[in-house]
């Protein structure tokens, strides 16, 4: 049994490993990773064929089988903080608070060098399950999307479950959103062009945000950024049966988030924790969905992608077909997760260029 200072030791060697494994050349990385696994004539890329065999050896790559919500927290937020070390060292940030809907909440803002005041910015939520995450994990990700899209990013904190089940942590983000819109002057944002955005469970609160502001309960954002996201509480899609096991995040581990966040099964359909069930599509703003093609939330990104398009709503998805899910976390040591990473900031940066000035896209 490994003590706290042992694991933390587990934690950093493993970071520091994928960081130099990630990076060896193609071909030496494709005979380490061992055979491929082939779903539907695809294959996952090396350097996630690489995770698939590392994960199971990092204890933060199975918090429902950690034994300790605590522990869980804490190794995750070392290896997040690790994953992204070192990315866009240029962006100056700040720490602050906000008065949360059940009390003081953490936010961190990040500014790259050039960017004009008032000028264009990206309210960001981590992921991590509603259960896990922190502004730390995703410190890499907010860097690198200060940078490449040039925007002022505000990385939110909100109450995690269990501690604060379902609806706290929409709640949080409904009004840290609309926080960052009343302090917009304070914060050096034109709230004509604030975006909002996230990942997994962070890119469900975003699209949480997007629809109240449909339904008029806020100032819209001009953009929303949607990676991997988390749409639908039911997981009864295909890619959750093809991807349940064995590809980082496991069925079992999600079930055990969702057990955490949504404890009554009859909010598993409620727009604030599926946003999939959301009849409100009219005035969403112009939208980007990543979605990665060996990840469990595959199909259920897709679907809320075709929905909003089919409602005629501005939509851009992209599969990145050989990825994992989480890909936000790793663009410190993953070349293939940071490509994905700034292609999103690629279509953040023309979205917000877009929206200058207008509402509409």
């Amino acid at each position: 049994m490994l003590n706290g200072l042992s694991r933390r030791a587990l934690v950093w060697s493993i970071m520091t490993g994928l960081r130099w494994l990630l990076r060896l050349p193609a071909p030496v990385l494709r005979v380490l990773a061992g055979r491929p696994v082939v779903v539907d004539g695809r294959q996952p890329v090396p350097t996630a064929r690489m995770l698939m065999r590392v994960s199971r050896f990092a204890p933060f790559d199975a918090p429902h089988r950690n034994g300790s919500l605590a522990r869980a927290r804490t190794e995750l937020n070392l290896a997040g903080a690790l994953a992204g070390a070192g990315i866009c060292p240029g962006v100056r940030t700040s720490e602050s608070t906000w008065p949360g809907p059940g009390g003081a909440l953490p936010l961190r803002r990040y500014e790259p060098a050039g960017v004009p005041a008032p000028g264009p910015a990206l309210v960001y939520f981590h992921g991590g399950g509603f259960v896990l995450g922190s502004l730390d994990t995703h410190e890499g990700a907010c860097r690198l999307l200060a940078e490449e899209a040039g925007v002022r990013v505000v990385s939110i904190g909100y109450r995690l479950a269990p501690e604060h089940p379902f609806p706290a942590a929409a709640s949080d983000a409904v009004a840290g959103f609309a926080y960052v819109v009343s302090h917009a002057a304070e914060f050096g944002v034109d709230s004509a062009r604030l975006a909002v955005g996230g990942d997994s469970s962070g890119a469900n609160l975003a699209a949480v945000v997007a629809h109240a502001a449909a339904r008029g309960e806020l100032p819209r954002p001009a953009f929303s950024l949607l990676l991997t996201p988390a749409t639908d509480a039911l997981g009864e899609s295909r890619s959750h049966e093809q991807f349940g096991s064995g590809f980082r995040l496991d069925r079992d581990e999600w079930a055990w988030y969702r057990a955490q966040y949504l404890r009554d099964p009859a909010s598993y359909t409620d727009p604030r924790a599926s946003v999939m069930y959301d009849e409100t599509l009219d005035s969403l703003p112009p939208t980007y969905v990543a979605t990665c093609g060996f990840d469990l939330l595959r199909d259920e990104g897709e679907a809320y992608a075709a929905r909003l398009a089919s409602a005629g709503v501005p939509v851009v998805h992209r599969r990145h077909e050989g990825q994992l899910h989480g890909f936000a976390n790793r663009v410190g040591v993953d070349p293939d997760a940071r490509a994905a990473m700034l292609h999103a900031a690629g279509v953040l940066r023309a979205g917000l260029a877009l929206s200058r000035g207008s509402r509409e896209w």
